[in-house]
């Protein structure tokens, strides 16, 4: 260093070391709240919610208002293996088939799944026509049905019976 005083050198070192810790946590602080993603969906009635929780490539889909995973009524699934910038739709109706709701999703790996199965129901492949082809017609335009489009963390588009 230049020619100065010990108490102004060790000032120096000091103002640095607090710089870069500041940048340190702000970028921290940008990251993990960068990182995450939390949406509530209604029933057209309101009584009944789904809350969606996206880490990453981590999605919780939950029964009821959360903004953290609760012990239960959840399932966790990975994102990796889908086109996140097309392909991240989320399907499902309000009771259907004697289930408070069904959501589905296409091409994800359930992790965890702790959702009561007499109450909810989670599929992780939309369903195939007798072609072989994915098919929505069951649910697409349907009374009490949904579907949730996200680009990557953005939501894009909510269509049907559902409110956010």
């Amino acid at each position: 260093m230049l020619d100065l005083s010990l108490g102004f050198q060790i000032l120096l070192i000091f103002m640095r070391s607090f710089f870069i810790s500041m940048l340190l946590f702000i970028g921290c602080f940008v990251l993990v709240s960068c990182n995450k993603r939390v949406d509530h969906f209604y029933s057209p009635d309101k009584k009944q919610c789904i809350s969606i929780i996206t880490e990453g490539n981590i999605r919780y889909i939950m029964d009821g208002r959360h903004n953290s995973v609760p012990k239960s009524d959840f399932v966790k699934i990975d994102l990796s293996k889908i086109d996140r910038h097309v392909a991240d739709e989320i399907v499902g109706c309000w009771s259907r088939d004697k289930l408070k709701w069904i959501v589905i999703m296409d091409n994800v790996t359930i992790l965890e799944n702790k959702l009561d199965q007499n109450k909810f129901s989670f599929v992780e492949k939309f369903p195939i026509d007798s072609k072989g082809i994915p098919t929505l017609i069951d649910y697409n335009g349907k009374a009490n049905c949904f579907n949730i489009s996200y680009e990557y963390r953005t939501l894009i588009r909510i269509n049907g019976s559902i409110s956010e």
